[in-house]
């Protein structure tokens, strides 16, 4: 009975691992913000090829004071842009956060960004798991592939 209970518990702990890691990302990239500014938009494609829809709550940098997730819509002829407190990566599907679209936004910069710059984005999910994201700072343009 005990052997059944212990790999119960094994398998439980094993299966939120297989929802991050069937996550993978795509042209993961930054915009070079303006000299004065102190935050910049982040770009990427988030693929999950699970069963289950992945939650992810936070996003951290070494970068930024913080990241946050915001939807861009229009309402009246005028574009607005809202605070998102998580994103949803659907099962078998994908989530797209592109410029003028739903993206991810790094605030309080701790260092200027140059054409060229590696930055590492740290997503992390509802169960607990991380996806490791590398992003290129690229120019205003849209990303090179």
């Amino acid at each position: 009975m005990k052997v059944k209970q212990v790999l119960s518990v094994a398998l439980l702990l094993w299966m939120p691992t297989l929802a991050a890691a069937e996550v993978t990302v795509e042209n993961a990239w930054l915009r070079m913000p303006p000299p004065a500014a102190d935050s910049a938009g982040a770009y990427l494609v988030l693929i999950n090829d699970g069963d289950r829809d992945v939650k992810i709550t936070s996003v951290e940098t070494d970068i930024a004071g913080k990241a946050e997730f915001y939807s861009i819509f229009f309402l009246e002829g005028t574009v607005l842009k809202q605070k998102m407190g998580a994103v949803i990566v659907p099962a078998h599907g994908k989530l797209m956060l592109s410029p003028g679209g739903n993206h991810l936004m790094l605030k309080d910069l701790h260092k200027t960004l140059n054409v060229g710059d590696h930055v590492v984005l740290k997503l992390n999910t509802s169960d607990g798991q991380s996806i490791e994201v590398h992003a290129k700072v690229r120019g205003k343009r849209k990303p090179q592939h």
